[in-house]
C-alpha cells in the first residue's frame, strides 16, 4: 500500500504540473500526461515474489499513458521485511553508472535523441555507492531538462528496523 500511495502521488503531481500541454487522455478523455513530462525514470527495488517497488510503481504509471524506463536497485526474492530474510543481489553505483551511460550514448536521455526524461522516481536503494550514483544521474538528468522532477522515497525501515545500511540516512540529508 506505501508504494501505491507514493506512486499516486507522483501521478498526481505529474498531471497538474502542466494540464495546458498535455497529449494524452484517459477513457474519459481527462488529460493525463504533460508533453515535457511523458517519461518516467524509476530506479527502485524488484522482487520475485510481491508487490513492492518497480513491480508496484511501473504499471499505474504505464496504465496512465507514461512511457517508463526501469533500472532494479536490486534483485531480491521477497521484500526486506520478512522474518527469515532474503536472498538476491544489490546493484552497486558503477553498475547504475553503466546502464545510464548506455542510455545516454543512444540518445535516450535528451530531448535531442526523440526521447527525452521529465521525470525521475525512486525508492529502495541497497548501497551507499548506488544513491550516490542516483544523486549522479539526477544531475545528469537536470543537464538535459532543468524540469525534470525529481520524486524520491527514501525507503529506510520500519518499526525501529532499518531494511538498508544505515549509511544511506547521511547521504539522503546531506546529498539527496
Amino acid at each position: 500500500r506505501h508504494w501505491l500511495n507514493i506512486t499516486i502521488t507522483f501521478i498526481n503531481d505529474m498531471m497538474d504540473s502542466s494540464p495546458s500541454t498535455a497529449t494524452n487522455s484517459n477513457s474519459s478523455g481527462d488529460s493525463i500526461v504533460a508533453e515535457g513530462n511523458k517519461r518516467v525514470l524509476s530506479i527502485q527495488s524488484h522482487v520475485v515474489s510481491g508487490y513492492v517497488g518497480n513491480k508496484a510503481a511501473v504499471f499505474p504509471l504505464q496504465l496512465l499513458g507514461y512511457d517508463v524506463d526501469v533500472i532494479n536497485s536490486v534483485q531480491f526474492s521477497n521484500h526486506t521485511g520478512y522474518p527469515f530474510g532474503w536472498e538476491g543481489k544489490v546493484l552497486d553505483g558503477s553498475m547504475l553508472g553503466t546502464l545510464v551511460d548506455g542510455m545516454e550514448n543512444n540518445g535516450l536521455l535528451s530531448h535531442d535523441g526523440g526521447g527525452g526524461i521529465g521525470n525521475i522516481l525512486t525508492g529502495y536503494i541497497g548501497s551507499e555507492s548506488f544513491l550516490r550514483a542516483v544523486v549522479s544521474v539526477v544531475n545528469k538528468l537536470k543537464g538535459y531538462n532543468s524540469e525534470c522532477r525529481y520524486v524520491c522515497d527514501p525507503v529506510l525501515g520500519d518499526m525501529g528496523k532499518f531494511y538498508v545500511p544505515e549509511g544511506l540516512v547521511d547521504i539522503y540529508k546531506k546529498d539527496v
